[in-house]
């Protein structure tokens, strides 16, 4: 399963494109010559507090010491939002809201004084992860509509979830499974075979 990591990745096109997602933020001090990155702006420069749309990439690249905007945390991720989740996560269309919903929300739990957006990520995906589950046992459902209902993260392990599944079905009805064996008993097995663990069994 080549499934992308949480963490950031310069050469990485997943991260990159969560990278791209838009949130709001608000300068911190008067930029001159900016005001080409508000396309509703019509002054050659942004004033202070002046509130606007931007790449996340650029929020993380920006000098902590000196920044010159300040992320606000989307409306996605706010308590509105919360108690919508809490009301019924799974009838929210993730895919929807944000396409890289869980990636962009782990990238905005540095500009959160509190520990809403963690809790939000932690809860939503626990209790979708039930539902995702369940789905992947209905393979051929083509009732759903993955690109809105989940997002890329969900995607990924829906996909995955099917053909393990599909894999296991046919392993069961004894037809040709290759069956892998797991990367622990792979080195269990190296270790039984090394020189070393053979002396001490000797001794």
């Amino acid at each position: 399963m080549n499934v992308p990591s949480y963490h950031p990745n310069y050469y990485n096109l997943d991260d990159i494109a969560v990278t791209q997602e838009r949130v709001p933020c608000i300068t911190t001090q008067d930029l001159h010559m900016m005001g080409f990155l508000d396309a509703s702006e019509k002054s050659t420069s942004l004033s202070v507090g002046h509130k606007l749309e931007l790449p996340i990439w650029i929020m993380v690249q920006q000098d902590e010491r000196n920044p010159h905007f300040q992320a606000m945390i989307p409306e996605i991720f706010g308590k509105e939002y919360k108690e919508i989740y809490k009301a019924d996560a799974n009838y929210v269309e993730l895919g929807a809201l944000c396409k890289y919903y869980y990636e962009l929300g782990i990238y905005l739990t540095r500009y959160d004084g509190t520990t809403l957006v963690p809790e939000i990520l932690h809860n939503t995906a626990r209790e979708r992860l039930k539902v995702l589950k369940d789905l992947c046992q209905n393979v051929g459902n083509e009732s759903i509509n993955l690109a809105s209902k989940f997002d890329f993260t969900e995607r990924l392990l829906y996909n995955e979830g099917c053909k393990t599944n599909q894999l296991f079905d046919d392993w069961l009805q004894e037809r040709q499974v290759h069956i892998k064996s797991t990367e622990i008993a792979i080195n269990i097995r190296k270790r039984k075979r090394s020189p070393d663990c053979e002396t001490q069994e000797e001794q």
